[in-house]
């Protein structure tokens, strides 16, 4: 008997509750997370390593960001846009025979041509520490605690992003400046942060869903405009040419991820964790566009029904990496933002059974996800931002349940009276 009371307990306090996450654990964690992350960084960026090509390149994915930015600067953006001569050209400056591929439309590249001004070296640190940054004052504006916000950024994911010198913290911060100009009703920063990111157009394929669904046309609106106002400028410095090349680009970028160009196991996607298990590319996208149909729908419910932006945060990015078939492990870095909302609403109203552990279940495994499928076969990664979506829908389902309690005994004493 005793016995049983203790399983209960542990199960009351520590996966129900969640009790044991408790702020010195948590911070004891970040700090170890910080330093792990500093030194790691340094070991990439300055000690000869495993990733660095014979000539002492780092052999991550920021070489292409850093040369399509050169490019730009050297007046021939459009190189990036032909594969064959921009892995030539990856190969005569590392030495290597690893090369990178660059699917970005040319407004990103613009942006990448602030920092190909620098050393490579240089222009990767840079890259990462202010697009970090930026993500780190998003979630600052989110929860309103930069220490918070400190916590947020150090998480796996944000660390597996840093390492790779990829773009996801710069998303993620964009997606943050879009749902808080949505909640404080400044709709204007609302839709130039949507705006800009367009630079990963896979990222908002719900967005529009969800505007509509909340009749939010001047955020529609902003947006709209600061996508044309940023093409036009990439197409004024870069030469509209690029553009052209870009879109006659895109077939490759669809055969590479049909053909397993990207090993299946780096996916974050439906789509790759079917094909990872031998299925393929017509049952593995039928797949995901049933899946992708399900977020959809759960996106249009939360932006019509609900203003709590935990509920439609949740929706709308967890949603957003379930729909797309072409997402990798870094981008779980947008989880960041979700994570934000749910966690301020928890520590000031209070969390929900089983919130806690499904975060930290959620945000432990978000770097992860890539070992579990390579070495264990365990495609695992959609289960992550299906758990948020989850915490987002049943949190709307459990306020709603909550104000209708509320009502009942008003409507059982007018009942009553009459």
């Amino acid at each position: 008997m005793k016995a049983r009371n203790r399983a209960a307990m542990i199960w009351q306090k520590g996966i129900r509750e969640g009790a044991w996450l408790t702020w010195d654990r948590i911070g004891f964690a970040c700090l170890c997370s910080a330093i792990g992350l500093s030194l790691g960084l340094i070991w990439l960026l300055v000690v000869p390593n495993a990733f660095g090509a014979p000539n002492g390149t780092v052999l991550m994915d920021y070489f292409s960001f850093w040369l399509a930015g050169r490019q730009a600067l050297a007046g021939v953006p459009e190189i990036v846009y032909v594969p064959a001569e921009f892995s030539a050209l990856q190969v005569e400056i590392s030495g290597s025979e690893t090369v990178f591929g660059f699917f970005y439309p040319p407004t990103f590249q613009l942006l990448l041509s602030v920092f190909a001004a620098l050393p490579y070296k240089m222009a990767f640190a840079a890259f990462v520490i202010s697009t970090t940054a930026l993500l780190c004052l998003s979630c600052r504006l989110i929860t309103g605690k930069w220490l918070l916000a400190a916590c947020l950024i150090l998480i796996p994911a944000c660390a597996n992003n840093a390492f790779h010198g990829q773009n996801a913290a710069l998303t993620a911060a964009l997606y943050g400046f879009f749902l808080v100009g949505i909640e404080r009703q400044r709709m204007m920063l609302a839709g130039f942060a949507l705006g800009l990111l367009t630079i990963k157009p896979q990222l908002g394929i719900l967005v529009p869903v969800a505007l509509v669904a909340s009749l939010n046309w001047r955020a529609f609106l902003g947006a709209s405009v600061t996508t044309l106002v940023f093409a036009g400028l990439s197409a004024a410095v870069l030469g509209a040419g690029v553009w052209l090349m870009f879109w006659q680009q895109a077939p490759v970028a669809a055969a590479m991820m049909e053909l397993g160009g990207v090993e299946w196991g780096k996916m974050i996607s439906v789509y790759g964790s079917f094909r990872q298990f031998g299925l393929g590319h017509e049952i593995s996208m039928a797949a995901q566009m049933l899946v992708g149909l399900g977020a959809l729908i759960c996106v249009w419910k939360t932006w019509r029904r609900t203003g709590d932006m935990a509920v439609r945060s949740a929706s709308l990015i967890g949603g957003t990496l379930l729909v797309t078939p072409f997402a990798l492990t870094y981008d779980l870095t947008l989880l960041v933002i979700p994570c934000a909302f749910l966690i301020r609403e928890g520590l000031d109203r209070g969390f929900f059974p089983y919130d806690r552990i499904l975060l930290a279940v959620v945000i432990g495994l978000s770097a992860s996800t890539a070992p579990f499928a390579i070495l264990l076969g365990i495609p695992m990664a959609p289960l992550l931002p299906a758990a948020i979506l989850f915490l987002g829908m049943r949190r709307m389902q459990l306020i709603d349940r909550a104000r209708q309690q509320e009502r009942e005994p008003d409507h059982i004493s007018g009942t009553a009276s009459a």
